[in-house]
């Protein structure tokens, strides 16, 4: 698997500004097997049973990081 172009440049843009940097990717789709390529199908499927928990983690991960919560842990280089 790999990290996709534009997530990396958020990365390394907030390593080289030393800003705190963080992502939460639902990746859907698997291209180099061909059972893995996205369809309007398995697109649909996905949205129905990831989307709403995957956009859950995200907001209730910012509700933490606006209040300071303990629960995350910042790593520094």
């Amino acid at each position: 698997m790999a990290v996709d172009m534009e997530t990396a440049t958020i990365f390394t843009t907030g390593f080289y500004n030393q800003i705190p940097t963080g992502a939460l990717l639902l990746v859907s789709d698997q291209p180099m097997t061909p059972e893995g390529v996205k369809t309007a199908r398995s697109d649909k499927a996905v949205d129905a049973a990831y989307v709403s928990a995957h956009l859950r983690i995200g907001i209730d991960s910012l509700k933490q990081l606006i209040n300071k919560g303990l629960t995350v842990k910042h790593l520094k280089f």
